[in-house]
């Protein structure tokens, strides 16, 4: 790895071979000044013993006619519910964040003890600050991405056909808003309704408007908020779910289709990534790139993979790594509990090497692979 050219002292203006002393010497540490929370309200409690919860979920009984008196002659029969469905989370994906630091050499780089011991506790920081990232990052990717396998997992919003109705950019924006309330108040009314066609074992419910959240797309929420609203000059009415989770754009998409490949596709005929044509690409996981200097830049779940990456099997991304930016998504509309994100533990560790004088401290954590609820609604809200 090529090293970053160290800051050079400047020569004193009267004595040449003396340098001009540094003056103070401070380590940013107002980094990270907002995490995203959605993950926080998924958080469900595991445990050292076991590797699994299980969720039951179960559908509504029949009536039947009664025949009085004669009803005794089946006494003895018995009426025994069908099986319920099982559903296991299970904690099975394991990570460690690494960090090497030092009171000696590295020491001599600093000026006084106070600027030495603020570097330390912030880069000591950073290990659980890295956490939060990977759990936030990784978490906004599942749900912008995924599709329950419910009858209704979709719900398309005629947008276009809204806009192409009118004759003003304004008359646009109160015709898309006014298409997107009606369609937002008709899904909670049908949901509300005894129902089977929005949960994936398509058991009968019906759902509370108190239980059901939109997680929406930002490009959207705001359009809404700064272009459509001001036109009609209220909400009151408008999207009663407004004011929910807000997601950036770029952790909702779509996986890779064969519409997608191909000469002048944005993975091209050499299995290439190709930015300069058609959406993002991003990744579903965590990796690592080497830039023009050879030194390592970590990337997130969310961030663009590299323009020219091959997307194929043993290239550098299988395609169930990455999505496809898609920006028609306007949010996911979950009733119930969030899909659940659960710990298995977290441990702190560090060891002294007395040769090296270092010291070595981890963060080791556990967590499920992530699956919603199939007992509960996961709605993608489609512009098309």
């Amino acid at each position: 790895m090529a090293l970053q050219t160290a800051f050079t002292l400047s020569p004193n203006e009267i004595f040449a071979t003396i340098a001009n002393m540094i003056i103070s010497q401070q380590t940013f540490a107002d980094n990270l000044g907002k995490h995203q929370s959605l993950v926080d309200k998924a958080r469900v409690d595991g445990s050292l013993y076991g590797d699994r919860k299980l969720y039951y979920a179960s559908d509504v009984l029949n009536t039947h006619a009664w025949g009085g008196d004669s009803e005794a002659a089946n006494l003895l029969s018995l009426d025994r519910p069908e099986d319920p469905e099982v559903q296991a989370i299970v904690l099975d994906t394991f990570r460690q964040i690494r960090l090497t630091l030092d009171s000696y050499l590295s020491k001599r780089a600093w000026s006084t003890e106070g600027a030495f011991a603020s570097f330390q506790d912030i880069m000591t920081g950073w290990m659980s600050e890295t956490k939060k990232v990977y759990d936030g990052t990784n978490y906004n990717v599942y749900i912008g991405n995924t599709v329950s396998n419910a009858t209704k997992a979709t719900i398309d919003i005629g947008v276009a056909a809204a806009r192409g109705n009118a004759s003003t950019e304004e008359e646009a924006n109160r015709l898309e808003a006014g298409l997107i309330a009606e369609s937002i108040a008709n899904l909670l009314v049908e949901m509300g309704d005894y129902n089977r066609d929005f949960n994936d074992y398509g058991f009968l419910r019906s759902y509370a408007d108190s239980d059901i959240k939109i997680i929406w797309n930002s490009v959207w929420v705001n359009k809404i908020k700064k272009i459509d609203l001001p036109t009609i000059f209220n909400k009151e009415g408008l999207v009663n779910k407004l004011d929910e989770d807000v997601l950036p754009a770029r952790y909702f998409g779509r996986a890779i289709a064969a519409s997608d490949k191909g000469s002048g596709k944005v993975i091209n005929a050499n299995d290439e990534y190709d930015n300069t044509v058609g959406p993002k690409i991003r990744s579903k996981v965590e990796f690592q790139t080497t830039n023009s200097s050879g030194k390592k830049v970590n990337h997130f779940a969310g961030d663009e993979i590299p323009n020219g990456s091959t997307i194929k099997v043993g290239g550098d991304f299988e395609e169930a790594d990455v999505y496809i930016e898609d920006n028609t998504i306007m949010g996911k509309v979950i009733a119930g509990p969030l899909p659940p994100y659960m710990s298995a533990f977290e441990v702190g560790t560090s060891f002294f090497n007395p040769r090296s004088l270092t010291e070595n401290r981890y963060i080791t954590f556990g967590h499920n692979t992530l699956s919603y609820l199939k007992n509960y609604p996961l709605v993608t809200l489609k512009a098309n």
